[in-house]
């Protein structure tokens, strides 16, 4: 899995520092945080337009993303939680769905 997921993108490395080299909690956690409630929390504020409630089910996938160092999917975090920061909700729906495409793909990584 450390291997796909390096692959992929993911800063391995610096993340697996973090976890002191433990690379089964690394897995572990990573897996935890793709089943995260917060995916859904932040797609339901979002088609409801609750840009505070969106933020912060952004935000808290963002600081959990970026100490997996979570590759592509953290960098579209990152993205949508600057939009949300500002007020933003435009195009947060494409974000969202970007977010949900690359979780999958991280998904389909561990569980191959």
């Amino acid at each position: 899995m450390i291997n796909k997921l390096r692959d992929w993108g993911c800063d391995v490395e610096e993340a697996l520092e973090r976890f002191v080299n433990d690379q089964e909690l690394y897995c572990t956690c990573f897996s935890m945080f793709l089943a995260d409630d917060s995916f859904n929390a932040l797609k339901q504020s979002v088609e409801c337009g609750n840009c505070k409630a969106s933020f912060e089910a952004c935000h808290t996938l963002k600081g959990v993303a970026g100490n997996l160092g979570a590759g592509p999917l953290y960098a579209e975090i990152c993205v949508l939680t600057e939009k949300l920061r500002s007020g933003n909700l435009d195009d947060a729906m494409h974000h969202v769905e970007n977010i949900f495409k690359y979780r999958d793909e991280a998904l389909n990584l561990i569980a191959g």
